[in-house]
């Protein structure tokens, strides 16, 4: 799991003050980068290495809305993982940990083609590290 402090920005609001709907991908994928730097698979060395994991999902649940200014607290963790996909998980809390925001995104993994990959078969090294620092939960 890894944490992303976000401060919302004026320009992020609508005229009533509140974060707009769109916004929350953008820091989804801010969280999505920190996560991955985290647990030591950062987007450079994916870059570096001709492999992304494409978003071919994401489902938004909005509970609360955010506003200007507001210091929140987007969590990631991992879901489902395997050597071609891997799910994510996403919180975003408010100063006081309440969550105004939860999201999920579903990923698969591509090579350098832009073509389905195998992260297992083709980078085993990258695939152990990814999968042992993020918790171990990958399937064999």
């Amino acid at each position: 799991m890894s944490t992303t402090v976000i401060q919302t920005r004026y320009p992020e609001c609508d005229m009533m003050g509140i974060v707009h709907h769109a916004v929350y991908p953008l820091w989804y994928e801010m969280a999505r980068m920190d996560f991955f730097a985290e647990v030591g698979f950062p987007f450079e060395d994916m870059r570096e290495r001709g492999v992304n994991p494409a978003m071919v999902d994401m489902r938004i649940q909005y509970r609360a809305p955010a506003g200007y200014p507001q210091t929140l607290r987007a969590t990631v963790r991992l879901g489902e993982c395997a050597p071609r996909k891997l799910e994510l998980l996403y919180e975003i809390a408010d100063e006081g940990g309440a969550v105004i925001n939860e999201a999920r995104t579903f990923h698969v993994w591509t090579g350098p083609d832009g073509k389905a990959f195998d992260m297992k078969q083709n980078l085993p090294g990258d695939y152990e590290k990814f999968a042992r620092k993020a918790g171990g939960q990958c399937t064999q």
